[in-house]
């Protein structure tokens, strides 16, 4: 016969520790947010531990508590006035790629006043997966660092362009590369189809639970 006051210790022991894996999986798990200027989504991160010990190019921006990254046709990205013609030359005479790195304090919805932000949620493994894909698309020394190409669009102190391994075309955009950094993420998103913000956003507006 079992015992009602030993049953009741075991029923609150397996409660216990159900709740004890519960909060861990909160814990591990990563708020990151996509940000839609228009013709292009940028990943805002969180700085913290982790992310210092993935991407070395944190130590570049001290006092930050964000930072947005995204990637590019160097001449298009680069540019404080880019043009149609620029924009048809990246798609299909681009030379070079890089990724922009903004460091910022505010919170994001005071930082990106006029844009689209959705807030997704990512699991451990899928961060660590993210952080690498992010990682390996710099253009890094023998030592490790990444190769500077220019003074950010916010100026130096919390924005600087890197070189990039990758290849910008008609279908490998900005926003293709997002996507490709989501699915390394664990998310359920195709980079498959990805040219512009637009086609980027529509997926991923299913996979967040709000918007700030």
């Amino acid at each position: 016969m079992i015992n009602i006051r030993n049953l009741s210790k075991l029923t609150f022991i397996s409660l216990f520790f159900s709740m004890l894996v519960v909060s861990y999986t909160i814990a591990e798990s990563k708020i990151i947010h996509l940000v839609n200027t228009g013709w292009h989504v940028g990943i805002v991160v969180p700085v913290d531990a982790i992310l210092k010990r993935n991407l070395p190019e944190t130590k570049h921006f001290s006092n930050s508590n964000f930072l947005e990254i995204g990637w590019g046709d160097a001449r298009f990205y680069k540019s404080k006035n880019p043009t149609a013609r620029m924009a048809f030359e990246a798609a299909f005479t681009s030379e070079s790629s890089v990724i922009h790195i903004y460091a910022f304090q505010s919170p994001i919805n005071e930082t990106f006043l006029n844009s689209e932000i959705l807030k997704l949620e990512v699991n451990a493994e899928g961060y660590g997966e993210l952080l690498r894909f992010i990682h390996k698309s710099f253009v890094r020394t023998a030592n490790g660092e990444a190769k500077n190409v220019g003074i950010g669009l916010h100026g130096e102190k919390v924005s600087r362009f890197y070189l990039s391994n990758g290849e910008f075309h008609l279908f490998n955009t900005c926003n293709t590369w997002i996507a490709e950094a989501l699915q390394s993420a664990k998310l359920d998103i195709s980079s498959q189809g990805i040219i512009t913000a637009d086609n980027l956003m529509e997926q991923a507006r299913e996979l967040s639970n709000n918007t700030d």
